[in-house]
C-alpha cells in the first residue's frame, strides 16, 4: 500500500478540525458519568453525533490517461471531505411488540468540488409484530440518500456532477411456526430508486415482489430455508419503450432460493445463499438475463481477541448501455445489459484492548459487462478491483468513538479510460449519549 501524504489544509479546514476534536473530548467529559450510569438493556432512546475528515485522491475514480481539466474543469482529482452526522435512535416494546426507529442527517462538505455537497436524509423503521407466539414477523421501512458511486458512472457525460440516488424501501415478512421445527414464511416487498439527474447505468425504477417459501429450524440453532420470490419492475417517468437504444418500459423478475444458517461450533458460524435469478423484459429479449447468484459467508472467533470473517458474494445487477458519445475520446465504448460481478473478503479484527481495535480489510472484485445489444469493436468489458482498508479504532470513554483509516483501491480494464487509482485516509469522532 502506498504511503498517502496528507496535504496542507486550507483554513476553514484547520478551523474546522480544532473545533471539532476538541469539543469531541469536552462532550464526552461532560456526560461521561451519565453515560456510566445507564444499563444498555433499558436504554429506549438514544443520540450519536460525529464528525468525519477524508482526504480522497480521486473523487471522480478517473483514469491515469485522462487529464482531469478535461473531465472535471479543475486541475485536481484529489479533495478534501467533510462529513457530519447527526443520530436519533428509538427502541421501545410494548408486550409482544417491539418498535425500532433509527433517522439521521448525514452532511458531506467538499473543498474543491463544492457542487457536490448535499444533505441527506435517512431512516429505517421496523415493527417487530406478534399476533400469537406462533404467527409473528416484521414490517419495515427504509429511506436513504447518498450520491452514486462514481466508479460506476465512470465514462459516462454525467459522471463528474452531482447525482443523489434515493433508496425507499418497504416490506412485510409472516412466519407461522407450525411446529418447532417447521415454519411457513411469507412476504410482499416494494423498492423503489430515483436519480436526481439521468443516468443510463441504472436508470429510476420501482419494483413490487411476493414471496412464500418454507424453513426448517434444527434444535441447534441452524435453519434452511427455501424461498421463492415473483417481481413486477417498472422503469419510472417513461411511458413508451425507446426502440433506439433498446430500452424497456417494464420488467419482471423470478428468483429461487435456498438459504442455510449454521453455527458450526461457538467460535465458528456459515451463513450461506444460493439463488437462480431470472429477469425478463416485456418489449425487448436481448435485455433479458439469468443465472446464479448467491453467497458464503464464514465468521471464525479465533481467538478471544481475534477474529476473521470471510465471504464470497456473486451478484447479477442491471446496468444497461448501447452506442453512446463519451465526454473524451479516450474512453472505449461498450454494450451491456447487466453486470456479474464477484466479490472476494477476508476481514481480520484484532481487539488488542478493552479500548483498542485494529481492523483490515480486503476485497477482490471481479465485473463482467455482458448481454450486448450493439456490437462493438471493443468487445465486452471486464473489470477486477483490489480494494484494501486498515482502520484504528479507540474508545477512551463509553461515550467516545474514535478511528483512523486508510484505504486504496486500484482498478483494471481491458477498455481503455475505465481503470483508476484512489486512495483515502480519514479520521472520525463519534459521541453517543
Amino acid at each position: 500500500m502506498k504511503k498517502i501524504l496528507l496535504p496542507n489544509l486550507s483554513l476553514p479546514y484547520r478551523r474546522c478540525l480544532a473545533i471539532i476534536i476538541p469539543s469531541c473530548f469536552l462532550l464526552a467529559a461532560s456526560h461521561s458519568a451519565a453515560q456510566q450510569a445507564k444499563v444498555a438493556p433499558g436504554d429506549t432512546f438514544g443520540a450519536t453525533v460525529g464528525s468525519t475528515f477524508m482526504y480522497d485522491t480521486n473523487v471522480f475514480r478517473i483514469s491515469p490517461l485522462i487529464d482531469p481539466a478535461a473531465l472535471t474543469g479543475k486541475p485536481t482529482r484529489s479533495d478534501q471531505i467533510i462529513t457530519s452526522t447527526a443520530t436519533l435512535s428509538l427502541n421501545k416494546v410494548y408486550s409482544m411488540q417491539r418498535f425500532e426507529v433509527n433517522g439521521s442527517l448525514v452532511d458531506n462538505r467538499y473543498n474543491n468540488f463544492d457542487f457536490l455537497n448535499f444533505l441527506g436524509k435517512n431512516y429505517t423503521a421496523a415493527w417487530h409484530w406478534y399476533l400469537t407466539p406462533y404467527l409473528h414477523g416484521r414490517l419495515t421501512s427504509s429511506h436513504s440518500e447518498a450520491l452514486n458511486n462514481f466508479a460506476n458512472l465512470t465514462g459516462f457525460a454525467n459522471s463528474t456532477t452531482r447525482n443523489l440516488r434515493t433508496t425507499d424501501n418497504f416490506h412485510f415478512e409472516g412466519i407461522f411456526e407450525i411446529d418447532r421445527a417447521w415454519h411457513i414464511i411469507g412476504g410482499i416487498d416494494h423498492n423503489v430508486y430515483k436519480n436526481s439527474r439521468v443516468t443510463v447505468q441504472d436508470f429510476n425504477s420501482k419494483v413490487f415482489s411476493v414471496e412464500g417459501g418454507i424453513r426448517y429450524s434444527f434444535l441447534s440453532s441452524s435453519s434452511l430455508t427455501y424461498k421463492v420470490r415473483s417481481g413486477q419492475g417498472e422503469f419510472i417517468n417513461r411511458a413508451a419503450p425507446i426502440v433506439e437504444a433498446l430500452f424497456d418500459t417494464r420488467f419482471d423478475e423470478m428468483e429461487h432460493e435456498v438459504r442455510l444458517i449454521w453455527p458450526v461450533t461457538g467460535k465458528t458460524s456459515i451463513n450461506a445463499r444460493a439463488a437462480y435469478l431470472k429477469r425478463e423484459h416485456v418489449h425487448f429479449p436481448q435485455r433479458d438475463f439469468g443465472g446464479f447468484v448467491g453467497n458464503f459467508n464464514l465468521n471464525w472467533a479465533i481467538t478471544g481477541k481475534t477474529q476473521i470473517n470471510a465471504g464470497w458474494t456473486r451478484q447479477l445487477s442491471n446496468y444497461q448501455t448501447a452506442s453512446f458519445a463519451f465526454r473524451h475520446p479516450i474512453f472505449e465504448r461498450f454494450s451491456s445489459s447487466f453486470i456479474a460481478t464477484d466479490r472476494f473478503t477476508v476481514a481480520p479484527i484484532w481487539q488488542i484492548s478493552d479500548k483498542i481495535a485494529l481492523r483490515l480489510r480486503y476485497d477482490f472484485v471481479l465485473s463482467d459487462f455482458q448481454g450486448a445489444v450493439i456490437p462493438l469493436p471493443a468487445g465486452e468489458r471486464s473489470d477486477s478491483m483490489h480494494s484494501a482498508l486498515v482502520a484504528l479504532d479507540w474508545q477512551p470513554l463509553k461515550a467516545v468513538f474514535i478511528s483512523g483509516s486508510l484505504h486504496r483501491d486500484h482498478r483494471n480494464s481491458n477498455l481503455r479510460g475505465f481503470d483508476f487509482d484512489s486512495s483515502a485516509a480519514s479520521i472520525s469522532a463519534k459521541l453517543n449519549f
